[in-house]
């Protein structure tokens, strides 16, 4: 979608919202009723109580206040004239003797006010009731081994239903529960960073792990080892994948989700974050018959996503494209896509040669942990197989030492690795508080000696005007970003196109990273900070961000170029010598 088509889009969607607007406020006026805008940020949780949620939906009506003073009731309503709706207030009205407010509400701020019976505080006490009903005491904890009713009982399966859709609705990517102190602790990790969410008593805690285990077909009688599984929900018409990992602990259990929705998944390279010569050399690289490409960073820095837009590009009838994952994050049609087990000897380098055997085009293989997986990939973008895989080195000219380390001689990688490239993950400025910043001079100084070597065609391809003056944007926090002024995240990248130049030096260097980088830098490589910069003067994320994910450096290879300058001395004095 072009920005024009988003722009023209989102001023659609205003017009949408302030036709509404008018619509209820013309409405409210017949009715001689207020409006309610928006859900109030000081609902009364007692008052929502006070009206069961089937009865509220039925009548489409919330009570959200009550105010003793003046002995009234507030109600929300998407028609203050329904006569059922009125006569069910004035049975609760009458028994307390209490007068009725009530406001017109659009449908958006009525489903807002519902979301209030389902707060994770209110299921948390329901399962701490119901726990004091069935005669618990701190001491005599629930049996959740032996008595697999009581782990289905409502509550619990409630409290699970509400953690899940908190998670859902902030767009969380995982769920961490955990023993902590006595208590158990619930953690969202939200554009990669992990925020507390509640906390709950150690019984109930063994329940919901317990019932999150029942849901993920994992043996719930066996604490001493870890387990997986997964378990799928249906939300609002989308269906929604939990991979479940089970870990003992000293002080328990504990689980964590990941939260594998499709819909919410980006598969397009340039959403992910990819600009300039990068993606123009992907795109070239890609469609190539056979060879290698690499991916690296650490983990969860979204390299599999990358692997999924490449593979994304490239599905079509014409190619027989085979994955080994492990695990399968995401199901894609037209792929054939396979989980290693190692249990059963069904690993990555086993796994690896079935697939050779299966008339491959493309193939995608997980990780490279150990040198027969490495030895096999290389013989596969040897033989006119398109491989895409993954390793885990902090930088892109790293994985060299490391493919050497697995056993893989340098003129073999030379010979068939196409792109190394290294990936971080930063969060992106939120579009709805968006403003410009101050910055030092001397930070601004320190910016434009990290753009040193960037040259003024690569800032126009990313969008940027290499005369302009720098320009410095963050989000001042607003109710769509929960106040943090960042919302969403964006890949930064940095890639090193194994040309015929590259391929001499790492056969007559043996993969020397100094050299590697310094003819990169020669041909006009751009490094993860230097592309977080440029993303950075485009509005898209924050200096702090950027200084998070890259170590505060304000020069990532600055380091490896004070190394190079050392190596070439070491030889001139050797020259010298000789």
């Amino acid at each position: 979608m072009t920005e024009q088509d988003k722009n023209k889009k989102e001023n659609t969607n205003e017009d949408d919202k302030k036709s509404v607007k008018d619509s209820i406020e013309v409405r409210a006026k017949q009715m001689g009723v207020e409006v309610l805008t928006e859900v109030p940020t000081n609902a009364d949780k007692d008052s929502v109580q006070s009206l069961s949620e089937d009865i509220a939906r039925q009548n489409h009506m919330i009570i959200f206040d009550t105010d003793k003073k003046t002995n009234t009731l507030h109600v929300a309503m998407s028609n203050p004239q329904d006569v059922n709706a009125l006569n069910v207030l004035r049975f609760i009205a009458q028994k307390d003797r209490m007068n009725i407010v009530a406001y017109l509400a659009s449908d958006e701020v009525m489903e807002g006010l519902f979301k209030l019976y389902g707060s994770a505080e209110q299921a948390v006490e329901d399962v701490v009731q119901s726990f004091e009903i069935e005669g618990e005491s701190e001491s005599d904890s629930l049996n959740v081994i032996d008595d697999k009713e009581s782990i289905q009982d409502a509550p619990v399966a409630k409290l699970v239903h509400v953690i899940i859709k908190h998670a859902l609705d902030g767009k969380a990517s995982d769920i961490h529960i955990e023993p902590i102190d006595k208590t158990y602790r619930v953690r969202f990790r939200q554009d990669g960073i992990l925020h507390s969410s509640l906390t709950f008593p150690l019984e109930v805690g063994k329940a919901v792990i317990s019932r999150i285990k029942i849901l993920s077909n994992l043996k719930i009688d066996e604490k001493r080892k870890p387990q997986d599984g997964r378990f799928r929900i249906n939300d609002k018409g989308n269906d929604i994948d939990f991979r479940v990992s089970s870990l003992p602990v000293v002080e328990g259990e504990k689980i964590v989700m990941r939260v594998l929705e499709k819909d919410r998944q980006t598969f397009d390279l340039k959403e992910l974050g990819m600009m300039g010569t990068q993606y123009e050399m992907f795109l070239e690289r890609i469609m190539e018959p056979f060879g290698m490409i690499l991916m690296t960073g650490p983990t969860g820095s979204g390299k599999s996503t990358t692997l999924y837009a490449f593979l994304k590009i490239l599905n079509g009838e014409e190619r027989n494209i085979i994955t080994l994952e492990d695990p399968v994050e995401y199901f894609v049609p037209g792929i054939n896509q396979s989980q290693v087990k190692p249990e059963i000897g069904y690993t990555f380098a086993s796994g690896l040669r079935s697939i050779l055997r299966q008339d491959p085009n493309v193939i995608m293989v997980g990780e490279i942990r150990d040198g027969e997986t490495a030895e096999l990939a290389v013989h596969a973008a040897l033989t006119g197989h398109l491989v895409f895989s993954t390793v885990h080195t902090n930088n892109a000219v790293g994985a060299l030492p490391r493919l050497i380390d697995l056993g893989i001689e340098p003129f073999l990688i030379a010979s068939s690795v196409r792109v190394i490239a290294a990936q971080r993950l930063v969060r992106r400025i939120c579009e709805y508080c968006k403003e410009e910043e101050h910055i030092p001079d001397n930070v601004v100084e320190k910016v434009r000696e990290g753009l040193i070597g960037v040259s003024d065609e690569e800032k126009r391809k990313y969008g940027l005007d290499p005369n302009a003056p720098f320009k410095f944007q963050h989000g001042k926090g607003c109710k769509k970003c929960g106040g943090l002024g960042l919302q969403g995240r964006l890949a930064l990248y940095e890639a090193i196109d194994i040309d015929h130049d590259m391929q001499n030096l790492i056969t007559e260097e043996d993969g020397n990273m100094p050299k590697v980088e310094k003819l990169a830098r020669k041909k006009g490589f751009i490094t993860l900070k230097q592309d977080g910069i440029l993303k950075m003067l485009l509005g898209l994320t924050t200096l702090a961000e950027l200084e998070r994910v890259t170590e505060g450096d304000m020069s990532i290879g600055g380091k490896m170029d004070e190394i190079t300058d050392e190596d070439e001395m070491h030889e001139e004095m050797k020259h010298k010598h000789d």
